[in-house]
């Protein structure tokens, strides 16, 4: 054991012999398809105010976490936005990184973020401050570059913008063999939306997974393939940007306007569901994948908009990032209203879905499977 964690474990267990039973695990936490971290949990349930508190420790002995729980799984770490079915936080949550400089520190209830949150850089530097209302954004955030300028400062009212900016992404394009020969022929198109890892500025980082990443692997498509890039910290649904793409992608490339496509994973499949809402008749056939539905009451206050739309929703219920439920609440309101709607729920698969779906090529066969003319005969 190292021995500065064993020097905290000497400092709190004295004191547990006079109050709660403190007790230690070795967590083994899947952070991907190949990557899995060892942490050492230490916990116990006070009856005083009948909260489980834990700590998780880095290998080093730093501390990683420092939360309370109403409900606890000793063997489940979920990350922060999470509320997994067995671990509802209630209170503050902490997390720090492996050098020591806290990294997040927000307030929770019933397992959603609600109060005041705040998000820090590696070197420091505070990256957020925001507002929550059971789960949505609601008031003031803003967001600070790692220097320190402020980069957006937002008011939310139920985790929508009310001021959203008219912009442009830029984004990845990709032509189908045979595109530049055949000056005729109008394309279907796919539009991909990226998980929250690859926002930013570098468009090489849209490469690291998704269809981007089978159009690194050299995987040829009969689609034209557009993945915009989102901004750092903010969502697809916080700017009015998705207007100008489609008039720019429709307008330089050849594309069959009555089959375009829109798929996203994660923080991409959470814009998925909200630009097809805003959007119906944009497109022809949508796949999200393992997205929050309830952080932004547009989605399901207009859901019926989709009730034509032919859906094929995917996510893992081992799902310890974004929980099964944020899918299961949208399909329960389509359940019985949308003919067109298809379901894959992984029982064994956490939060990387999208590497056994994309590689496939079930899912783009479906998309061909649907033309808007089509469905307006049947």
């Amino acid at each position: 054991m190292n021995h500065t964690f064993a020097a905290i474990l000497l400092i709190i267990l004295p004191v547990s012999a006079q109050a709660q039973k403190i007790d230690t695990v070795i967590l083994h936490h899947v952070l991907s398809q190949n990557d899995t971290m060892v942490y050492t949990r230490v916990f116990r349930f006070d009856p005083s105010d009948s909260l489980y508190h834990v700590q998780d420790y880095f290998p080093s002995g730093q501390i990683q976490m420092q939360a309370t729980y109403s409900s606890f799984d000793k063997t489940i770490k979920e990350q922060y936005q999470c509320n997994y079915r067995t671990n509802t936080k209630d209170g503050i949550y902490q997390e720090w990184f492996d050098n020591g400089q806290i990294e997040y520190s927000g307030s929770f209830r019933n397992g959603v973020m609600h109060g005041e949150c705040r998000a820090w850089y590696r070197n420091g530097q505070q990256a957020e401050e925001s507002h929550w209302l059971n789960g949505q954004l609601n008031g003031k955030t803003k967001y600070w570059t790692e220097k320190g300028d402020l980069q957006f400062d937002f008011q939310f009212d139920h985790g929508v913008n009310q001021h959203p900016n008219d912009t442009s992404y830029r984004y990845l394009s990709y032509l189908p063999p045979g595109y530049d020969e055949d000056t005729t022929t109008r394309w279907p198109l796919i539009i991909y939306l990226h998980g929250g890892s690859s926002r930013g500025s570098q468009l090489k980082k849209l490469y690291a997974s998704g269809i981007p990443d089978q159009i690194y692997r050299g995987r040829k498509f009969p689609f034209v393939i557009a993945a915009p890039q989102c901004p750092e910290h903010i969502r697809w649904s916080t700017d009015n940007w998705f207007e100008c793409f489609y008039q720019e992608i429709t307008s330089k490339y050849r594309i069959d306007t009555n089959r375009i496509y829109l798929t996203g994973v994660s923080l991409g499949g959470s814009g998925t569901w909200y630009l097809a809402v805003k959007y119906p008749d944009r497109f022809a056939a949508i796949a999200p994948m393992s997205g929050f539905t309830s952080h932004n009451n547009f989605i399901g206050r207009n859901i019926d908009r989709l009730v034509d739309m032919p859906i094929w929703a995917f996510h893992g219920r081992m799902d310890l990032v974004v929980p099964v439920e944020e899918t299961e609440r949208v399909i329960r309101m389509l359940k019985g209203e949308n003919r067109n709607l298809k379901v894959t729920i992984d029982p064994d698969i956490g939060h990387w879905i999208d590497w056994l779906v994309y590689p496939k090529e079930e899912l783009y066969q479906w998309f061909l499977g649907h033309d808007k003319r089509q469905e307006k005969r049947d």
